[in-house]
C-alpha cells in the first residue's frame, strides 16, 4: 500500500496510451483526479478537494447574490481583480505540471515510437487546450482593471454646497444619503473647435433604496443663469451669468477655464463652474459628474454594435444655421423617418443635429437616445466587445467618482436596475429659456422626485442638509406639472 506521501510513489500505475488518454483527460476535467488514480494519492486528492471546495465556494457565492450583483461586485475591486488573477495563473500552471505528470506516469512502457509520439501530441494539446480559454478571460480582467484605475482616479474635486454626505459601507452605504445626484454632460469638444461647450446637460436624481431614477434635460440656451454665492464665478458675475444672449448655460464650462485663477488648485474649474450652476438652477446637490464627448458617444454606439430606433420625423446630418436659414451645402445627409439602424456617426447626429428643429425638439431625441441605449445593452455583446468598449471609455468618458465609493454604486447601480427610470426635459412647455422663472424650476424637480411634497420638510436624521428650496405644496403647480413631459426612458421614442 502506498503511503500517501508524495515524495513516495504508490502501486506502480496500469501503464499505456490509452491509461494516457484517459486519465490526464480526466485530470483536465477534475483537476487532481488522473494523480490520484495513477497512484498519487496525497497530491491528487488534495488538488481534488482545492478544486471541489473553490466550485462549491464559487457557486454558492453567485446563488446568494446573483450574477449581476456578482459581477458588480468583482468589477469594482481593482485589488480583488488581481489578486484573482494571479491566484488564476498559478492554479493554470499547477494544472498544467498536474497534467504533465499524469501523463509521464503513465507513459507507454513499451518502445513504440507511434504511441509515444501520439502520447507526447495529445498531452501538448490537451495542456494548451486548458490554457488557452483562459489567457482572453484574464487578459479582459486586466483590461477592466486598468480602464476601473484610469476612469475612476478623480476623486479629489470641489462638489459643492449641498452635495451627498459621505457615503458609508457595506450593505447600507447610502444610509445618510436619501437620494444621489449625478451630473451627465455632452461635450461638443474635438480637434480643430476652441473651448468645450456642453452641448447636452443631464441630471439623474436616484433615490438610493428604490433605485428610481428622475433624468432632468437642461436647456443649453438658458439665460441668466443664477450662479450663487459658492461658485467662483460670482465674483465676476455678481447678479447671475447674465448678459443677454451671448450668456447661455453652454458656456458657464468656457467661463470657468476662463477665469481658472478663481479656481486655485482645481484641474477643471470648467466642470466645477458647471456643477455648481447646475446645483442652482435645480435646487439639488450635484453629487457626481460623467463628461463624454461627441467622438465618445460616437465610438461607444460602434461598440455595441449600433442602436435601433424609430424615427419620427426627417433629421438633416450636419447642417449650419445664418440669419434663420439653412447655409447651402452644409447638409451631408438625411436620417429618414422609420425604423433605423443607427451606427455612432448617424446616432450622433440624431442626437445633436438641430438645423431644422430647436433645441427642445433635440433634448427629446436625446432622452429617446437614451432610453434605446438603455433597453438595447446586451450583456454577451458587450462582453464581447469589451476591449473596443473599454478603449472608448478610457479616452472619451471623465467622471469624478472616486474608487472608493465604487463598492457602493455596485449596490447602486443593481437597485436603479430594478426602479423605474423616467425623464422630465425642461421644454418650453416649462420654461422660458429667456426668462427662466427658477422658483418655478425648483418646485418641479422637487415634485418629480417627491410626488406627494410638505410644507417644510426636514432633511433626513444624519445628513447633510441640501442647497434645496423647501418645496411648496402640489397644488401651486399648473396643471399636468411636472407629470408634463415625465414618462419612462423605455418609452421615450
Amino acid at each position: 500500500m502506498s503511503s500517501g506521501n508524495p515524495g513516495v510513489p504508490g502501486p506502480e500505475p496500469r501503464r499505456g496510451l490509452g491509461a494516457l488518454l484517459g486519465l490526464t483527460t480526466l485530470g483536465a476535467i477534475l483537476p487532481g483526479s488522473g494523480l490520484l488514480l495513477s497512484g498519487r494519492r496525497w497530491l491528487g486528492g488534495l488538488m481534488l478537494s482545492a478544486f471541489v471546495l473553490s466550485v462549491v465556494g464559487a457557486a454558492a457565492f453567485v446563488y446568494v447574490k446573483g450574477p449581476t450583483e456578482v459581477a458588480l461586485f468583482l468589477g469594482v475591486r481593482r485589488n480583488l481583480l488581481l489578486v484573482l488573477v494571479m491566484a488564476g495563473i498559478v492554479a493554470l500552471v499547477l494544472l498544467a505540471a498536474s497534467l504533465v505528470h499524469t501523463a509521464a506516469l503513465n507513459w507507454p512502457s513499451r518502445p513504440e515510437t507511434a504511441k509515444r509520439a501520439l502520447a507526447g501530441v495529445f498531452t501538448s494539446v490537451l495542456v494548451l487546450g486548458v490554457l488557452a480559454p483562459a489567457a482572453p478571460a484574464m487578459q479582459y480582467v486586466m483590461i477592466h482593471r486598468d480602464t476601473v484605475s484610469s476612469i475612476f482616479s478623480h476623486g479629489d474635486v470641489r462638489r459643492g454646497a449641498g452635495a451627498a454626505t459621505p457615503i458609508g459601507s457595506g450593505k447600507d452605504a447610502w444610509r445618510n444619503s436619501p437620494r444621489v445626484n449625478v451630473m451627465l454632460i455632452g461635450s461638443d469638444a474635438y480637434p480643430g473647435r476652441p473651448g468645450i461647450r456642453t452641448d447636452s446637460m443631464m441630471v439623474a436624481s436616484i433615490d438610493t433604496v428604490t433605485g428610481d431614477t428622475v433624468l432632468f434635460g437642461i436647456p443649453r440656451n438658458l439665460e441668466n443663469v443664477p450662479l450663487g454665492p459658492g461658485n467662483p464665478l460670482s465674483q465676476v458675475y455678481p447678479k447671475g451669468y447674465d448678459c443677454g444672449d451671448e450668456c447661455l448655460l453652454n458656456e458657464v464650462w468656457n467661463e470657468g477655464d476662463k477665469h481658472k485663477d478663481l479656481f486655485p488648485g482645481d484641474p477643471m474649474p470648467g466642470l466645477t463652474a458647471t456643477r455648481l450652476a447646475l446645483s442652482e438652477i435645480l435646487g439639488l446637490g450635484i453629487d457626481y459628474a460623467v463628461v463624454i464627448d461627441i467622438r465618445g458617444f460616437s465610438a461607444l454606439v460602434d461598440a455595441m454594435g449600433g442602436v435601433d430606433i424609430t424615427v419620427k420625423e426627417r433629421i438633416p446630418i450636419g447642417g449650419k444655421v445664418k440669419n434663420g436659414q439653412i447655409v447651402p451645402g452644409s447638409i451631408n445627409g438625411w436620417i429618414e423617418p422609420g425604423p433605423q439602424h443607427m451606427d455612432g456617426y448617424t446616432a450622433m447626429w440624431f442626437a445633436r443635429s438641430r438645423a431644422t428643429t430647436d433645441d427642445f425638439n433635440r433634448m427629446g431625441r436625446q432622452r429617446c437616445m437614451v432610453g434605446a441605449i438603455v433597453r438595447q445593452v446586451d450583456p454577451a455583446t458587450m462582453l464581447e466587445r469589451y476591449p473596443e468598449l473599454a478603449k472608448v471609455a478610457r479616452d472619451h468618458v471623465y467622471t469624478d467618482v472616486p474608487p472608493e465609493h465604487l463598492p457602493a454604486w455596485a449596490e447602486l447601480v443593481s437597485r436603479i436596475q430594478n426602479g423605474k427610470i423616467r425623464s422630465l426635459p425642461f421644454t418650453n412647455k416649462i420654461v422660458k429659456v429667456t426668462d427662466p422663472d427658477y422658483d418655478h424650476i425648483h418646485e418641479v424637480v422637487q415634485n418629480a422626485i417627491s410626488p406627494h411634497p410638505t410644507e417644510g420638510v426636514p432633511a433626513p436624521t444624519g445628513s447633510t442638509p441640501r442647497s434645496t428650496p423647501t418645496p411648496r405644496p402640489s397644488s401651486s403647480l399648473s396643471p399636468g406639472e411636472p407629470a408634463q413631459g415625465l414618462v419612462d426612458v423605455k418609452n421615450a421614442c
